[in-house]
């Protein structure tokens, strides 16, 4: 796919939301982690990373996730899985625990997991803004 393709969208528009609703800021910057991503990245690799935040390489980090035993103890651990009913961690030896979610309260932290949220809240503009926005940043 050709770049230009995707060059449909608003630079100045894709600042505002970056900088305001989309909530970008919160964990990013131009000036910093973002500076040169242009030259780095281009077309759809570049969108791949936006949308998808890793795109294809695994996240840098496992999520952490603060458990809450029945009996008040707390544990912090890496994030192994989850499913409806359960949630694993990585104990230090690199052996899984398995908790049932009913018998504790958890807090997952996943510093990729506004990304996940944003798919679901970009408009068609909103994405092709932002992209075009990120193309700036090549200096």
């Amino acid at each position: 796919m050709d770049p230009a393709d995707l060059a449909t969208g608003d630079a100045e528009a894709g600042a505002r939301y970056f900088n305001g609703p989309g909530g970008c800021t919160g964990c990013h910057s131009a000036t910093g982690d973002l500076a040169s991503i242009a030259s780095k990245y281009q077309g759809l690799e570049l969108l791949q990373r936006m949308l998808y935040a890793g795109g294809r390489k695994p996240p840098p980090a496992r999520p952490k996730v603060t458990l809450t035993l029945r009996s008040g103890r707390t544990r912090v651990a890496p994030l192994a899985s989850e499913d409806e009913f359960s949630i694993v961690i990585l104990e230090p030896s690199g052996a899984q625990h398995t908790y049932k979610k009913s018998d504790v309260t958890f807090k997952i932290d996943n510093p990729l997991s506004a990304h996940y949220t944003q798919l679901g809240k970009y408009t068609d503009a909103d994405m092709h803004n932002v992209y075009a926005y990120l193309n700036t940043l090549n200096k």
